[in-house]
């Protein structure tokens, strides 16, 4: 009758060892789906960040040519009227000028570059939210394996305990022959 008391106690701890082992194996694998998302997602932040300097260069390049554009029609309408401020044409591109400089000597002062800035930084604030939350999951997913591996070594210890008390029931319930 001990045998079987034996039998299906290792059987127990057996079954329970192994679905423990599975459980760490998916929270493994888990555990890698989310790092492999958190790297496509840090490489996006990346090329979003690279695509905003570059819109931002651009338009900064734009920004700059249209103000020689605007010096250089500034220039050429005063040489025509010969330094009369009063001329209509001086007048224009002096407006023109101060419509433009407005916004300071860099685009990123205009309202055009104050919305890509805030749009930059809307996306900024969102994606790094989502690394945060990933980060997060995967720190619970660690502690949950932990736990697990700690539950697994003491039945796994259990299991040879059990394995142990059966050979010596085995060894004391042999007939011994004097």
């Amino acid at each position: 009758m001990g045998y079987a008391i034996f039998t299906a106690r290792k059987l127990m701890l057996t079954n329970r060892v192994n679905q423990l082992n599975a459980r760490i194996m998916q929270l493994s694998q888990q555990q890698q789906t989310l790092s492999d998302n958190a790297g496509r997602l840090e490489r996006a932040i990346a090329n979003t960040r690279n695509l905003f300097s570059n819109i931002s260069n651009a338009f900064q390049m734009g920004y700059t040519m249209q103000q020689q554009a605007m010096s250089q029609s500034l220039l050429k309408a005063m040489q025509e009227s010969n330094g009369d401020m009063n001329n209509a044409a001086v007048q224009n591109a002096l407006a023109s000028m101060g419509s433009l400089l407005n916004g300071g000597a860099n685009f990123m002062a205009t309202p055009m570059g104050m919305g890509l800035t805030m749009m930059n930084q809307s996306i900024n604030t969102i994606n790094e939210s989502k690394i945060r939350q990933i980060r997060d999951m995967e720190n619970q997913i660690e502690l949950e394996k932990k736990s697990l591996e700690t539950q697994a070594a003491a039945a796994a210890a259990e299991l040879k305990t059990v394995e142990e008390q059966e050979t010596k029931s085995i060894e004391n319930s042999a007939p011994k022959f004097a």
